[in-house]
């Protein structure tokens, strides 16, 4: 095919995460769980995705996941070129969550066999599949009544929108007047993460978007709740693995 097309379909452990905060600059993913449960960071919302749940993610957006454990899961992944759903870019939101898509697994299946026996027909093929994944999902995802998780809903989006405030343990217990002991075990459990940990994603995503948009090292430290922009420097490339500087150049 002349565009790249990544499909694969995995079992792995219980524990097995993808720890690594990261992105795709040029291909849009697709997942979908086949059995087991998961959950999901992307930019700065906390996801779960059970058994038969579909995940789309935007080309360029930071995400990862990790494990609920309770014992092993499978899946269908495909990175899918940003210009093959170009028709489709204006509808569908950045990234979102659809459960009970049994109908994808089999659209998975086809597009895994079509992608490991390539022949002149085989892009043709893998472009309708990826639109009729991305249709269903999407109509599924946008009829879906969706019930969210309050305590998550509410402590994410104050963090998100205190990133250059107090952001203790202390204060965000009081927030949801829970004791800090329960409230970092009741986040932990939601969210699958410690609430340090999310917090640092948060801010790093941040300083992401300020540094996407032209800002300094240092600017985009300030704007994203770090003090010391050394620390900022460190805490950037050990979890991108890469220099604040070179991260900005790499994604103007």
């Amino acid at each position: 095919m002349d565009k790249v097309l990544t499909c694969s379909f995995r079992k792995a452990g219980s524990y097995y995460s993808m720890p690594d905060l990261h992105s795709h600059s040029s291909e849009c993913e697709l997942y979908f769980l086949s059995t087991g449960e998961r959950r999901y960071f992307i930019q700065d919302r906390v996801l779960t995705v059970r058994a038969k749940g579909f995940v789309y993610i935007k080309a360029g957006l930071l995400h990862r996941t990790s494990s609920l454990g309770g014992g092993s899961h499978t899946r269908y992944y495909a990175n899918v070129p940003l210009d093959w759903i170009s028709e489709l870019a204006g509808i569908l939101p950045p990234f979102f969550v659809v459960q009970n898509l049994d109908e994808a697994e089999l659209m998975f299946a086809h597009l895994l066999a079509e992608a490991d026996n390539i022949d002149e027909l085989s892009e043709t093929r893998c472009r309708a599949l990826v639109s009729e994944i991305l249709v269903c999902a999407y109509r599924a995802y946008r009829n879906a009544e969706t019930k969210s998780d309050d305590f998550l809903d509410i402590i994410t989006a104050y963090i998100r929108s205190n990133l250059k405030g107090d952001l203790s343990l202390g204060r965000l217990a009081g927030e949801m007047q829970l004791s800090p002991t329960y409230f970092s075990a009741l986040f932990h459990r939601r969210s699958g993460m410690r609430v340090s940990d999310f917090i640092r994603l948060t801010r790093l995503n941040a300083a992401c978007d300020c540094l996407r948009a032209g800002a300094g090292v240092r600017e985009a430290a300030e704007a994203a709740g770090f003090s010391d922009p050394g620390y900022f420097k460190d805490v950037f490339r050990k979890v991108m693995k890469i220099s604040p500087s070179a991260w900005k150049k790499a994604h103007r």
